[in-house]
């Protein structure tokens, strides 16, 4: 049944790809953009469609124009109203068919591709950019937690404040009338606190935002415990007026901003440990390396980065910067040598590994560095 896909999906889904060898048969790649709607989106495929069609013959072609029928069919029936990005896999070879659709509910680049497998870089962007969060908006009456999970909600908990009963006078006085509401407010807080920290515990979200009424997300602020201000990325006003949509798309904005400065944080690190020769190591084939042999605690990588191809060796695992005579590998003779995306082999390494990758949007410090590097969990003499 088609759905929006979670983080914990992705994070699997990621595996499986980074998994899948070479075949004669080369994978198409399909990334859609779906905030314009589905005709829009079909018409940018079938533009790039067309290109790759005059770079293809015989079989592959066939095995093309298979897939690309697949991506469309599966627009037409099965693309949710909701869904505003679109990953799809697939290889239509008999022998070794596959399909793996991915719909989301934040956008995607548009992008259509054949490789001799999958191509993740995007997917690797998106797991990195958009985290689980949570976000609580609060007004007088109710308090909402909404887990935010790859741009799609869901509602984790609902409480309404018990009516206060306006028993002033002869009934009550006035500070009776006071020390009762003081009494329930506190009791309301604390239950919402509470709601919030088991979701934050259980969930494993590592970031929160208020959101609702300035009056009440301030008293709110107040009680908070330290174990929950530590995860709290920022507060911000609404009204009644403003729908859950408005709300989320307020929140995303925080946290791609906040993602930036992770980034930047991350690349300071990989400085660090450079100048005081730490664990890191920066450059395409140092980090590949470090990648193979399972020593790379986290990958960082410009998004932009678009190094030109290398050469790989299956056989001993060897990268060749210059085109090897006769496809034959000066480190083993093997004839296994075959050109590679190298950003594309960086993540797909990676991700086999279930290895964290920092995509950075901007930094001079790492384009000077070459575009790319690791921080290392241990150092093997290579």
């Amino acid at each position: 049944m088609p759905h929006l896909t979670t983080h914990e999906e992705l994070r699997d889904r990621i595996l499986t790809l980074a998994g899948i060898v070479e075949s004669p048969t080369p994978f198409v790649s399909c990334y859609l953009n779906l905030q314009s709607g589905k005709a829009s989106a079909l018409k940018t495929m079938q533009r790039r469609a067309n290109l790759l069609r005059r770079v293809l013959n015989g079989k592959d072609l066939d095995d093309f124009e298979e897939s690309v029928g697949c991506i469309k069919t599966y627009i037409n029936k099965y693309l949710l109203p909701e869904t505003k990005g679109l990953a799809f896999f697939a290889r239509s070879n008999f022998e070794k068919e596959f399909y793996m659709p991915l719909q989301f509910a934040v956008p995607l680049p548009d992008n259509l591709r054949i490789y001799p497998t999958p191509n993740i870089f995007n997917l690797i962007k998106l797991k990195d950019t958009y985290e689980r969060y949570l976000v609580m908006v609060a007004t007088k009456e109710w308090v909402r937690i909404i887990e935010v999970n790859l741009g799609a909600t869901s509602v984790q908990a609902w409480s309404e404040n018990p009516a206060l009963r306006e028993r002033v006078g002869q009934e009550w006085s006035e500070t009776q009338y006071q020390l009762y509401h003081h009494n329930r407010e506190e009791s309301f807080l604390g239950d919402i606190i509470q709601i919030l920290q088991e979701l934050l515990d259980y969930g494993d979200h590592n970031h929160l935002i208020i959101a609702g009424d300035p009056e009440i997300t301030a008293c709110i602020r107040k009680v908070l415990p330290e174990s929950l201000i530590s995860k709290l990325m920022d507060t911000i006003p609404t009204s009644l007026r403003d729908s859950e949509t408005d709300i989320i798309e307020a929140t995303l904005s925080i946290l791609v901003e906040q993602e930036e400065q992770e980034s930047r944080s991350v690349v300071e690190r990989l400085i660090h440990h450079i100048q005081t020769q730490g664990l890191a190591v920066i450059g395409a084939k140092d980090c590949l390396d470090r990648l193979q042999c399972g020593e790379v605690d986290t990958l960082i990588i410009l998004q932009s980065y678009n190094p030109d191809p290398v050469w790989l060796c299956s056989s001993c695992n060897k990268t060749i910067e210059t085109a090897p005579e006769f496809n034959i590998c000066p480190n083993c003779n093997s004839t296994t040598v075959s050109a590679i995306d190298l950003r594309e082999e960086l993540v797909r390494q990676a991700g086999q590994k279930d290895c964290p990758v920092e995509v950075v949007e901007h930094s001079e410090a790492l384009i000077e560095l070459g575009g790319v590097g690791c921080l290392l969990r241990f150092r093997t003499d290579l």
